[in-house]
């Protein structure tokens, strides 16, 4: 049996873990944006070093000194198709004042666990059209 391959589209930005927006940490304000969208599937990754052309944030030293709490970098990764992720970018234009935001077309492999959610997926979204 040939493997089965399909396109998917990854939405990446790069930031600090003290980049706030509004009273919330950035990272937790974009996935809870995606979620209300809808979009297939995002994670929060902390990294445990990295470095910038610039500071992020509030700065690490200061930050560390008085908490005690490094600024660690944090990479969110948000999957969907490139039109939805599209659809997605001018909020991140917007809100994403201190980051780095990338658009990275892949393939990902066709298993019984991903035919199963694109159909859960797709008939959520018919129900969804109908209403």
């Amino acid at each position: 049996m040939a493997l089965e391959f399909e396109k998917i589209t990854f939405l990446k930005i790069y930031t600090g873990e003290d980049v706030m927006l509004d009273d919330r940490p950035l990272y937790k304000a974009i996935i809870d944006e995606a979620r209300r969208l809808q979009l297939a599937g995002g994670t929060v990754i902390k990294g445990i070093e990295g470095y910038a052309t610039k500071l992020r944030g509030v700065g690490r030293a200061i930050n560390y000194f008085v908490s005690g709490n490094a600024n660690y970098p944090i990479i969110i990764e948000i999957v969907d198709t490139r039109e939805k992720l599209e659809a997605f970018l001018p909020y991140l234009e917007k809100n994403v004042t201190n980051g780095l935001v990338i658009l990275e077309d892949s393939e990902y492999l066709v298993t019984d666990y991903t035919r199963k959610r694109k159909a859960e997926r797709a008939a959520i979204e018919a129900q969804q059209n109908q209403q």
